[in-house]
Protein backbone atom coordinates (compact mmCIF):
# COMPACT_ATOMS: atom_id res chain seq x y z
CA UNK A 1 0.00 0.00 0.00
CA UNK A 2 2.98 2.68 -0.89
CA UNK A 3 0.85 4.02 -3.62
CA UNK A 4 -0.91 7.34 -2.52
CA UNK A 5 -3.92 6.75 -5.22
CA UNK A 6 -5.17 3.98 -3.24
CA UNK A 7 -4.64 5.31 -0.07
CA UNK A 8 -6.46 8.18 -1.39
CA UNK A 9 -9.19 5.99 -2.75
CA UNK A 10 -9.71 4.46 0.92
CA UNK A 11 -9.48 7.65 2.64
CA UNK A 12 -12.41 8.56 0.17
CA UNK A 13 -14.12 5.33 0.88
CA UNK A 14 -13.44 5.56 4.49
CA UNK A 15 -14.90 9.56 4.25
CA UNK A 16 -18.51 8.07 2.71
CA UNK A 17 -19.06 6.00 5.30
CA UNK A 18 -17.91 8.39 8.08
CA UNK A 19 -20.52 10.95 6.86
CA UNK A 20 -23.03 8.22 6.14
CA UNK A 21 -22.81 7.54 10.15
CA UNK A 22 -22.83 10.77 11.45
CA UNK A 23 -26.16 11.18 8.95
CA UNK A 24 -27.67 8.51 10.98
CA UNK A 25 -26.70 9.25 14.39
CA UNK A 26 -28.02 12.95 14.16
CA UNK A 27 -31.28 11.56 13.13
CA UNK A 28 -31.44 9.03 15.61
CA UNK A 29 -30.06 12.09 18.21
CA UNK A 30 -33.29 14.05 17.07
CA UNK A 31 -35.48 10.62 17.36
CA UNK A 32 -34.33 10.40 21.06
CA UNK A 33 -34.21 14.01 22.68
CA UNK A 34 -32.57 12.77 26.36
CA UNK A 35 -29.50 11.20 24.39
CA UNK A 36 -26.12 12.32 24.52
CA UNK A 37 -24.04 12.35 21.33
CA UNK A 38 -21.42 10.18 23.18
CA UNK A 39 -23.62 7.54 23.95
CA UNK A 40 -25.21 7.23 19.96
CA UNK A 41 -23.40 4.35 18.37
CA UNK A 42 -23.59 6.00 15.01
CA UNK A 43 -21.86 8.98 15.94
CA UNK A 44 -18.94 7.24 17.63
CA UNK A 45 -18.52 4.86 14.33
CA UNK A 46 -18.59 8.23 12.39
CA UNK A 47 -15.98 9.71 13.90
CA UNK A 48 -13.84 7.13 13.75
CA UNK A 49 -14.27 6.19 10.27
CA UNK A 50 -13.42 10.14 9.77
CA UNK A 51 -10.41 10.03 11.30
CA UNK A 52 -9.25 6.82 9.97
CA UNK A 53 -9.82 8.87 6.39
CA UNK A 54 -7.54 11.53 8.11
CA UNK A 55 -4.68 8.31 8.62
CA UNK A 56 -5.09 7.70 4.91
CA UNK A 57 -4.79 11.14 3.40
CA UNK A 58 -2.00 11.80 5.95
CA UNK A 59 -0.24 8.58 4.84
CA UNK A 60 -0.99 9.85 1.38
CA UNK A 61 0.87 12.92 1.88
CA UNK A 62 3.98 11.59 2.86
CA UNK A 63 4.16 9.20 -0.09
CA UNK A 64 4.32 11.82 -2.25
CA UNK A 65 7.28 14.45 -3.03
CA UNK A 66 4.81 17.46 -1.91
CA UNK A 67 6.43 18.07 1.03
CA UNK A 68 9.96 18.36 2.29
CA UNK A 69 11.12 15.18 3.71
CA UNK A 70 11.92 16.81 7.14
CA UNK A 71 7.97 17.01 7.74
CA UNK A 72 7.80 13.49 7.23
CA UNK A 73 8.55 12.29 10.72
CA UNK A 74 5.92 14.90 12.28
CA UNK A 75 3.39 13.48 9.71
CA UNK A 76 3.46 9.69 10.84
CA UNK A 77 3.34 10.94 14.78
CA UNK A 78 0.22 12.46 13.76
CA UNK A 79 -1.41 10.00 12.35
CA UNK A 80 -0.08 7.34 14.87
CA UNK A 81 -1.92 9.78 17.43
CA UNK A 82 -4.95 9.63 15.35
CA UNK A 83 -5.00 5.71 15.62
CA UNK A 84 -4.90 6.05 18.87
CA UNK A 85 -7.82 8.12 18.88
CA UNK A 86 -9.39 5.98 16.78
CA UNK A 87 -8.89 2.76 18.96
CA UNK A 88 -10.03 4.81 21.86
CA UNK A 89 -13.20 5.35 20.23
CA UNK A 90 -13.93 1.52 18.95
CA UNK A 91 -13.18 0.49 22.08
CA UNK A 92 -15.91 2.54 23.43
CA UNK A 93 -18.28 1.44 20.76
CA UNK A 94 -17.53 -2.47 21.53
CA UNK A 95 -18.30 -1.58 25.25
CA UNK A 96 -21.27 -0.06 24.63
CA UNK A 97 -22.53 -2.76 21.75
CA UNK A 98 -21.36 -5.53 24.50
CA UNK A 99 -23.04 -3.53 27.69
CA UNK A 100 -26.25 -3.49 25.86
CA UNK A 101 -26.04 -7.60 25.13
CA UNK A 102 -26.79 -8.26 28.48
CA UNK A 103 -30.78 -8.41 28.20
CA UNK A 104 -31.68 -11.82 27.50
CA UNK A 105 -33.36 -12.32 24.01
CA UNK A 106 -36.44 -13.47 23.03
CA UNK A 107 -36.63 -17.40 22.45
CA UNK A 108 -37.72 -18.83 18.79
CA UNK A 109 -41.31 -19.55 19.85
CA UNK A 110 -42.33 -15.97 21.77
CA UNK A 111 -40.36 -14.34 18.53
CA UNK A 112 -42.18 -16.17 16.42
CA UNK A 113 -45.80 -15.06 18.00
CA UNK A 114 -45.41 -11.25 18.32
CA UNK A 115 -46.25 -8.75 16.26
CA UNK A 116 -44.58 -7.48 13.23
CA UNK A 117 -44.87 -3.66 15.29
CA UNK A 118 -43.02 -5.56 17.72
CA UNK A 119 -40.18 -6.99 15.67
CA UNK A 120 -39.67 -3.84 14.33
CA UNK A 121 -38.98 -2.06 17.71
CA UNK A 122 -36.87 -4.91 18.67
CA UNK A 123 -34.48 -4.22 15.72
CA UNK A 124 -34.25 -0.77 16.03
CA UNK A 125 -33.42 -1.65 19.21
CA UNK A 126 -30.79 -3.80 18.68
CA UNK A 127 -29.70 -0.87 16.15
CA UNK A 128 -29.74 1.98 19.23
CA UNK A 129 -27.54 -0.37 22.00
CA UNK A 130 -26.64 2.57 24.27
CA UNK A 131 -26.88 2.64 28.25
CA UNK A 132 -30.26 2.14 29.27
CA UNK A 133 -32.65 3.27 31.97
CA UNK A 134 -33.03 0.64 34.67
CA UNK A 135 -36.75 1.62 34.79
CA UNK A 136 -37.49 1.55 31.09
CA UNK A 137 -35.16 -1.98 31.35
CA UNK A 138 -36.96 -3.62 33.98
CA UNK A 139 -40.86 -2.31 32.52
CA UNK A 140 -39.54 -3.91 28.61
CA UNK A 141 -38.46 -7.21 31.26
CA UNK A 142 -41.82 -7.26 32.74
CA UNK A 143 -43.97 -6.50 29.37
CA UNK A 144 -41.74 -9.84 28.06
CA UNK A 145 -42.56 -11.80 31.58
CA UNK A 146 -46.66 -10.63 30.32
CA UNK A 147 -46.36 -11.41 27.24
CA UNK A 148 -44.49 -15.17 28.05
CA UNK A 149 -47.26 -16.33 30.01
CA UNK A 150 -50.03 -14.93 27.83
CA UNK A 151 -48.48 -17.01 25.38
CA UNK A 152 -48.11 -20.07 27.34
CA UNK A 153 -52.10 -19.41 28.78
CA UNK A 154 -53.37 -19.46 24.91
CA UNK A 155 -51.13 -22.96 24.08
CA UNK A 156 -52.52 -24.69 27.26
CA UNK A 157 -55.95 -23.74 26.36
CA UNK A 158 -55.01 -24.95 22.40
CA UNK A 159 -54.07 -28.30 23.96
CA UNK A 160 -56.85 -28.74 25.96
CA UNK A 161 -59.20 -28.09 22.63
CA UNK A 162 -57.51 -30.67 20.93
CA UNK A 163 -57.91 -33.04 23.87
CA UNK A 164 -61.33 -32.34 23.78
CA UNK A 165 -61.23 -31.34 27.78
CA UNK A 166 -62.42 -27.82 27.12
Amino acid sequence: MNDPRILVIFGLFFVALGGYNLVVGRRRLRAQPGMRPLQQVNILTGSEYLLLALVFFISALARTTLLPSSVTPYLFGASFALLIISLVLAVMVVRMATRGRAVPRQGVGEAAVASGGDQARSGSQALETVESDPELEAARRRERRRRRLEHRRRMAEQRRRRAGKA
